[in-house]
């Protein structure tokens, strides 16, 4: 079932986007852009803060909205080492996310993270905090797939992260951008579990150490990343595991009580509400305490996707060949052929088996196949896993009883030649655990023997 996203809910998200992007910017005296460490992923697909090697296709667009509540991120630097139990801060944060695909392997996004509140227990002594509330960088990135497909593959990404702190010293007065490379694998297991894996290499350009820090501006660093997702059709819920986390590749000063050295391990859910909607939510705990890392952290958020805007026909708008594509062709020893074709370009009214759009020029294809003489043609209706499986199942065996129905009407096809057959969800040739995947498995397939 697909439903097209309301114009209202589209502009609330962008306007919430550049609202954020003229936001005042935040003032620290010792924390800074890196007390961000939950960094989520602008395209929504696959995980939560590490990338797939899966891209945006073109014209997807994904508009996300996440908060997470950090305990004891802050540094201090002559006190008694903080606890789990022991509450000296914290910080709530914000993140607004858009993606947007480009061509069939690469896509683009930007963030704006933002310090809501803050608090601070422990008030004694040498420590770091924010001076202000408000936007703490604007962060930019790209990912290119350079092999595999939908179920795994290899990609490299890179970022660039715009400190909009004043008097950051992580960062120091006069410093440039941050820029980030990675390296991407992943791969699907089974129809259920997913792993992935980022490595990569951040290169700063620090400027001159802040007058009254006790810390120069932190130096280069390696960085890496890791995740397991396992999808439960029955929920519509994906469970994800991740780790991330640095390591110095310069010397620099220690942060107080923290080390250069930081890693957090995550664990989460992602629930599809329904076929452009998802919601997160999940904690995570500072395995190394390092720089920003807290002791443990809760987190939720929104997905939004819509699309394409482009690279697939509207529903009115004029379409050209070819709109069948062959994925199969058996040959029998008694000569019989089997033909078989996929499309998703016949389309059809929400939660309705009346077509809409021009499924013409597809059906049309059809018909010049079948006019080459056939034994039997099958027509297979496939839906997402968004809904019941028994309603998917009626549902998609109504649209192909309605394609049916045209060939009959249209074509003059011998009705007792063709058989209908409503899959639902239960055929999946994609990951129905996102919403570009959901879209490539609402699809009709037509099997011809000959």
């Amino acid at each position: 079932m697909t439903k097209k996203p309301s114009f209202s809910a589209i502009f609330r998200m962008g306007l919430a986007l550049v609202t954020a992007c003229g936001s005042a910017s935040a003032q620290a005296n010792v924390v800074g852009t890196d007390a961000q460490n939950f960094n989520t992923i602008t395209s929504g697909l696959d995980f939560v803060t590490v990338h797939s090697s899966e891209t945006l296709k073109p014209g997807i667009v994904n508009l996300g909205l996440f908060l997470n509540y950090a305990v004891n991120t802050l540094p201090y630097y002559d006190i008694t080492p903080q606890s789990r139990l022991n509450w000296n801060d914290t910080i709530l944060g914000m993140d607004l996310n858009a993606g947007l695909g480009l061509t069939k392997n690469w896509d683009i996004g930007i963030s704006f993270p933002q310090v809501l509140d803050q608090t601070v227990e422990n008030t004694t002594g040498t420590r770091g905090e924010f001076a202000a509330r408000g936007s703490t960088e604007v962060r930019f990135n790209t990912k290119y797939r350079l092999a595999g497909n939908d179920e795994g593959g290899f990609a490299v990404a890179a970022s660039m992260n715009v400190n909009r702190i004043e008097d950051n010293p992580y960062v120091g007065s006069g410093a440039g951008p941050t820029f980030n490379v990675e390296a991407i694998a992943d791969t699907t297991l089974t129809n259920r579990v997913a792993v992935g894996g980022n490595v990569g290499y951040r290169f700063r350009s620090p400027g001159t150490q802040i007058a009254g820090s006790p810390v120069r501006p932190l130096g280069n660093q390696w960085i890496a990343s890791a995740a397991l997702s396992y999808y439960i059709p029955d929920w519509n819920s994906k469970l994800i595991g991740e780790m991330y986390g640095s390591l110095p590749a310069e010397t620099s000063d220690s942060f107080g009580d923290r080390s250069l050295t930081s890693l957090e391990a995550l664990a989460g859910i992602k629930h599809d509400i329904n076929t452009n909607l998802a919601i997160h939510g999940g904690a995570a705990a500072g395995v190394v305490r390092g720089v920003a890392s807290p002791d443990w952290r809760v987190y939720t958020g929104l997905n939004y996707t819509f699309g394409p805007l482009w690279g697939r026909e509207a529903p009115d708008a004029p379409q050209e060949a070819p709109h069948l594509v062959a994925v199969a062709t058996d040959q029998e020893e008694n000569a019989v052929v089997t033909e078989r074709f996929r499309t998703q370009h016949i389309l059809f009214e929400f939660d309705s088996d009346k077509m809409i759009g021009n499924p013409g020029p597809a059906l049309e294809e059809l018909a010049g196949h079948l006019e080459k003489g056939f034994r039997r043609l099958v027509i297979e209706g496939h839906t997402d896993s968004i809904g019941k499986a028994s309603y998917n199942e009626r549902l998609s065996l109504k649209r192909a009883n309605a394609i049916k129905s045209y060939l009959v009407t249209r074509h003059r096809i011998e009705a007792r030649k063709i058989e209908t057959i409503g899959y639902g969800a239960r055929r999946p040739i994609a990951d129905n655990g996102n919403y570009q995947g959901r879209q490539e498995n609402r699809r009709v397939e037509f099997q011809i023997t000959r």
